[in-house]
């Protein structure tokens, strides 16, 4: 239970709390314009020094970080395992929890010193301290199974005791922060009800392990992974393949032989081949050239003059007999000149024909060592050849390796996958088998809240529902007619949260003690309903011997009574805020929203 709250900051607005129902108003002032609102008297701000003093981080946006606050102290009156404490903390020495000695022996904590003699404790063993009395935390962190990641803690737990409206508390019901994973509050509000938080921490495991596998198959199929990974299917006909391959080269090296000149022979060979070719041509040419002479020698024959003489005496003109000696000197010389030119070309025939035979032995000669040589490699190689097929052996019996690595992992991690869903569903039935052990505590829960609804709505049924669903518990509240969002919403989380009250109290030793709720869970509620609320609250609080704590507008507080005349005024605190310069929680404002 909380017993008092102030601060070093002297226009700080101390607050004193007793058992039962608290109700800190804020107040419209006499001067206060349209442009004026509440939401700046630090209805909120409370529940974050509450948090602040209850070992919340102070991260740099905090409210606890800004300059006119950062030196100033806050004080906590609290009870702790049955103990009335008190501890201080401050912005600027966030990481310090001050204390008195003999608050420290109270409960049982040694304390640091500073220079100035002032004790302390760390952070850390605060936090540690609160969760062992609170929700019977062990001390030790280290123990199993609360040395795990997703084991419960004390401020994930407190969250729910005293919601924050900025990390979106008022939300849903089964979230104390927006930012929460299902595996955190599943967690969480597995232990506050008594359920095994063990198999909700093992669906969040289960979770990360989905997720992980699902990156590295989508990095698989779209990504830089698709080198070093791949599926069992696309790595099978590649492996296959290569070990092909593999066997070709292993028999190809296994028959291979090495020939000492090899080099040089291949060399002759091709140059034999080369001329070969030349000789081909030359022969060819020489036939065509032997075949044109052939043609000439036939075709060559002297010039007809017989028929010139005749021609002139047909047409009865006598030649005179100079001129026809001239014509046979003519015909002499023609006749010599055909005889010497078909010796020439019968020449000229015999000596192509000579060198076609000599071509034709240096054909028969370049083709017989040819042959020879063709036949001396075969099946034969050079030593560097030999070496160049082990080396590509070598690369192809590494590159089957490494296909064969890749089919196992593979294989591997689609047998992970199949397993990730076999385990699910089998975590799944556990958590089944688990809520029919727990079939109490559940139905203890469910009339809670039944109660609670019943308080608020005299027209309305509701139902708690703790369902063992395939991604784990599952926690949510209906009620009659609750299409709507707002108020409804709203009613549903102080359904939910004072079952969590009433559960707490019965199944911790101490417990928090306390419920705190601001203004923000009113939100749109009918101030019917926020009577019947606030009633409910102080009853269940009376029961408990607790505290139920409320940040509340004056004027919806007034709005409404009950019907038999029954009012809350006594639950008023002594203190009220206002939305004037001064009459905030803090005294003046500021440019941090709270």
């Amino acid at each position: 239970m909380i017993r008092w709250v102030s601060s070093s900051l002297p226009t700080f607005k101390s607050l004193t709390f007793g058992p039962g129902l608290n109700i800190l108003l804020a107040d419209v002032t006499d001067t206060s314009t349209e442009k004026q609102t509440r939401n700046s008297a630090g209805k909120t701000s409370l529940v974050e020094v509450i948090h602040f003093l209850l070992g919340s981080d102070a991260k740099k946006d905090s409210l606890f970080k800004h300059e006119s606050i950062i030196r100033h102290s806050f004080s906590i009156g609290i009870d702790v395992g049955g103990h009335e404490i008190q501890v201080t903390r401050s912005g600027n020495r966030d990481k310090c929890v001050f204390l008195s000695d003999d608050h420290a022996d109270t409960i049982g904590v040694i304390l640091n010193r500073d220079d100035d003699g002032s004790g302390y404790i760390s952070l850390d063993v605060w936090k540690n301290l609160l969760g062992a009395r609170c929700f019977d935390l062990p001390d030790d962190r280290d123990s199993t199974p609360f040395a795990s990641r997703y084991a419960p803690t004390f401020r994930q737990l407190i969250g729910y005791f005293a919601r924050r409206r900025k990390s979106g508390g008022y939300d849903t019901i089964e979230k104390q922060n927006q930012e929460q994973k299902s595996g955190d509050w599943q967690v969480a509000l597995s232990y506050l009800l008594g359920l095994d938080w063990e198999v909700a921490r093992e669906f969040q495991e289960m979770r990360e392990r989905e997720k992980s596998a699902s990156v590295l198959k989508k990095a698989i199929k779209e990504g830089e992974l698709g080198k070093i990974f791949g599926t069992a299917a696309e790595i099978r006909p590649e492996l296959a393949r290569t070990e092909e391959r593999i066997g070709k080269l292993k028999a190809q090296i296994e028959h291979f032989q090495v020939h000492e000149s090899y080099r040089e022979q291949a060399a002759r060979a091709a140059h034999l081949k080369d001329q070969i070719s030349e000789i081909t041509y030359s022969l060819a040419d020489a036939e065509e050239t032997v075949a044109y002479l052939s043609r000439s020698v036939e075709e060559e024959k002297p010039p007809a003059y017989a028929d010139v003489e005749r021609l002139y005496k047909a047409v009865g003109i006598e030649l005179p007999g100079v001129v026809l000696r001239r014509f046979e000197d003519v015909r002499d010389f023609q006749a010599s000149v055909t005889a010497n030119r078909r010796n020439y070309l019968e020449e000229q025939i015999n000596e192509l024909k000579a060198r076609r035979t000599r071509l034709n032995g240096l054909l028969t000669e370049r083709g017989l060592e040819r042959a020879k040589i063709l036949k001396a490699l075969d099946g034969k190689g050079a030593f560097e050849d030999l070496i160049r097929l082990q080396e590509d052996l070598g690369v192809l019996s590494s590159r089957a390796e490494t296909l064969k690595s890749k089919l196992q992992y593979a294989a591997a991690f689609e047998n992970n996958v199949a397993q990730l869903k076999r385990e699910t569903a089998d975590l799944q039935i556990k958590l089944q088998d688990e809520h029919k052990r727990d079939e109490d505590r559940i139905k203890k829960a469910t009339v809670m809240v039944d109660r609670v609804i019943g308080e608020l709505y005299d027209d309305r049924t509701g139902n708690l529902i703790i369902e063992a669903a395939k991604n784990g518990p599952q926690v949510k509240i209906d009620i009659e007619g609750d299409g709507n969002k707002g108020g409804i919403d709203m009613m549903k989380i102080f359904c939910f949260d004072m079952m969590l009250f009433q559960m707490s109290a019965d199944r911790f030793k101490h417990g928090p003690g306390f419920m705190v709720h601001d203004s923000h869970l009113f939100d749109g509620v009918d101030s019917r309903q926020v009577l019947k609320a606030l009633t409910f609250g102080a009853k269940v609080a009376k029961e408990l011997k607790g505290q139920y704590i409320v940040t509340l507008n004056s004027d919806e507080f007034l709005k409404d009574q009950i019907s038999d005349g029954t009012t809350l005024e006594s639950a008023v605190l002594s203190i009220r805020l206002t939305d004037d310069e001064s009459g905030g929680l803090f005294g003046f404002r500021f440019d941090l929203k709270t």
